[in-house]
């Protein structure tokens, strides 16, 4: 769209009446001409799906959620009954504020809300062991740790 900068700091740039008409006229006669290109957003019909890295997926179908719950109740052992969100960041690996967003959103259940959110380990492994944690498209680097060490446990018997 033609226009004049002014050099101003706000307010800077002078367009005409007639220009703005014209770009509107144009919009609802050929709103193809100003529709994003196809990926522009994430959830476009035709847009490419992540990297395979980022889509590794535990398969239940091969390991039973029984097996994956017993290795995460061996991890947290030692965690007390009831958790924080800055001991389950440190846990998952996920940053707290994701914790908490999680906690807010309802995905992970809390037994206290603001201004500290409050998880029992038995509602955190419930979590985690969930579709929903299983499919986060950008896991964090201990996420995969933990599907690495639970399909190696697994792999011995398949034979």
């Amino acid at each position: 769209m033609p226009c004049i900068h002014t050099g101003k700091r706000t307010r800077c740039y002078k367009i005409a009446k007639a220009d703005v008409a014209a770009y509107l006229r144009r919009r609802l006669t050929e709103p193809e001409y100003y529709a994003p290109p196809s990926g522009w957003y994430k959830n476009y019909p035709q847009r490419k799906p992540p990297a395979v890295s980022l889509t590794r997926t535990l398969d239940y179908e091969i390991v039973s959620l029984l097996l994956l719950r017993r290795h995460l109740e061996q991890q947290l052992a030692d965690a007390p009954d009831v958790l924080t969100v800055e001991q389950i960041a440190r846990f998952t690996g996920y940053t707290p504020h994701t914790i908490s967003r999680w906690c807010t959103e309802g995905r992970l259940r809390t037994i206290q809300r603001r201004p500290r959110f409050m998880v029992p380990k038995a509602w955190l492994l419930d979590y985690l062991v969930s579709d929903d944690y299983n499919k986060i498209t950008r896991k964090s680097e201990k996420h995969y740790g933990i599907i690495r060490e639970v399909e190696q446990n697994i792999s011995p018997n398949k034979g």
